[in-house]
């Protein structure tokens, strides 16, 4: 009977050695998964409330800001003042409330950059939260950071660590000028001390005919289209505060200068240089913040705006539909026409015509928008020329608004003076459509000949 109690032993002895190995190793695995936990939660560097943060104190160098929100809004109470990027700010904001390294070391400050922190403090009414932060890790993987109530350096991962910027460059608004584009209530273009353009808004916010262009058929939506541009300008980098010497960045002489008023009644001034370098480039003098930045050159087009850009390219004459007959006198000929728009049906030097027809509809209002529909080439709101030798009349007789004689007075090089009722329009216009291929004199030939009229 021996060797069944010893055989009952060995298997309590062994189950009693698995049982403690199973125990053994769960303890080690909880040991293990509690260090874990314990190592994870030591990373946890802060957690709290992001909108509970209203005030902001940020030394980086020499740069030294304090920041407070009022409402949804920051601003700089003490320090250089600059408009602020206002989603970088609230984005340092999310970004340290639940801030988590990835790693803990321990050494010299000075190793990891840390002797001469950039720091920030976030405060809320009941506590604050400081961040020291170093410089990047030999990889740039990395930042090295510290907070005020721990000795431990921290790696935070350079994607989210790149958000602690804290110098100028990074909190600055990107924006040259303080104002969306509904704000803006006009702009004032200046060159070689001359002013080159001037628009504006009215009190209910529409576009207003650019000044010293009043009654030129103006193209509205392109002013909305210049404020949006100009609203999207990126600064690429801040160069200098309160610089002492503009002639350094050729901004004593600037290829412009640029107004912008605002709803609010303000005003506000930038001056841009010459492209510099690659002509990439172009130094921007903001004096509201007395700082020159730099931005795209492509973005300073606006400068080269002139009321052109916002006056319609062509000039409409009295539309068909409006008149019941007119008198051309161009070409070495004199023609007269009726016409019932009503009927579509004409006569032309007393030979009747029928535009119900296909063809000659076409061939009509072919030659008749050739006539009635003038290519601009540029506008003088300040010269008065003299009516003539005009190389062609035309005189409509509308329907709603009497007679309207248009003039057009050669002006050379393949541009005329155009004359409405006598008087000088202000508009000077393309001679190409007149004469040769697709012309005036081409398609009122065709119309002729699909008339059967001579």
């Amino acid at each position: 009977m021996k060797k069944p109690i010893v055989a009952f032993g060995a298997l309590v002895l062994a189950a009693g050695i698995s049982v403690g190995g199973y125990l053994a190793v769960r303890d080690k695995q909880k040991t293990d998964e509690k260090k874990k936990e314990e190592k994870a939660q030591g990373l946890v560097l802060f957690d709290f409330d992001e909108t509970s943060i209203n005030k902001m104190e940020i030394v980086s160098g020499d740069e030294k800001y304090t920041l407070e929100r009022d409402d949804s809004k920051w601003e700089i109470t003490e320090g250089d003042q600059f408009p602020l990027e206002q989603d970088y700010i609230n984005l340092i904001c999310s970004y340290a409330s639940d801030m988590t390294a990835s790693a803990e070391y321990s050494g010299s400050l000075e190793d990891y950059g840390l002797d001469s922190p950039s720091t920030v403090t976030l405060y809320s009414d009941d506590d604050s939260y400081t961040i020291n932060v170093g410089k990047i890790s030999p990889t740039n993987d990395y930042y090295y950071v510290q907070t005020g109530d721990r000795d431990g350096i921290y790696s935070m991962r350079a994607l989210n660590g790149s958000i602690l910027g804290l110098n100028k460059k990074f909190l600055r608004s990107k924006s040259i000028i303080p104002y969306t584009d509904d704000e803006i209530a006009g702009f004032t273009i200046i060159k070689d001390g001359k002013t080159t353009l001037q628009i504006e808004r009215d009190q209910n916010g529409s576009w207003l005919d650019p000044i010293g262009y009043e009654g030129f058929n103006v193209d509205y939506s392109a002013m909305s289209s210049m404020t949006s541009i100009f609203t999207r300008i990126v600064i690429q980098d801040v160069l200098e505060h309160e610089p002492a010497d503009l002639s350094r960045y050729g901004l004593d002489k600037p290829k412009g200068e640029c107004i912008i008023k605002g709803m609010d009644g303000e005003e506000h001034q930038i001056l841009v240089s010459e492209p510099y370098g690659n002509k990439d480039y172009s130094y921007v003098y903001i004096s509201d913040d007395d700082q020159i930045v730099s931005c795209y050159t492509g973005d300073m087009k606006f400068l080269d705006y002139t009321p052109m850009n916002f006056i319609q390219d062509t000039y409409k004459l009295p539309d068909y539909n409006n008149v019941k007959g007119f008198e051309l006198k161009f070409n070495g000929r004199e023609d007269s026409f009726t016409f019932d728009p009503d009927k579509n049906t004409g006569t032309l030097n007393g030979s009747a015509f029928d535009i119900n027809n296909d063809d000659l509809s076409v061939a009509f209002q072919t030659f008749y928008t050739s006539m009635n529909t003038l290519t601009v080439t540029s506008v003088d709101s300040e010269s008065d020329h003299e009516l003539k030798d005009p190389i062609l009349t035309a005189v409509y007789h509308t329907i709603s608004d009497g007679d309207v004689t248009c003039d057009i007075v050669d002006a050379g090089d393949k541009t005329a003076y155009l004359f409405i009722d006598g008087k000088y329009s202000g508009y000077n216009i393309s001679t190409d459509t007149l004469t040769g291929k697709n012309s005036l004199v081409n398609f009122f030939e065709k119309f002729r000949d699909a008339a059967g009229i001579e």
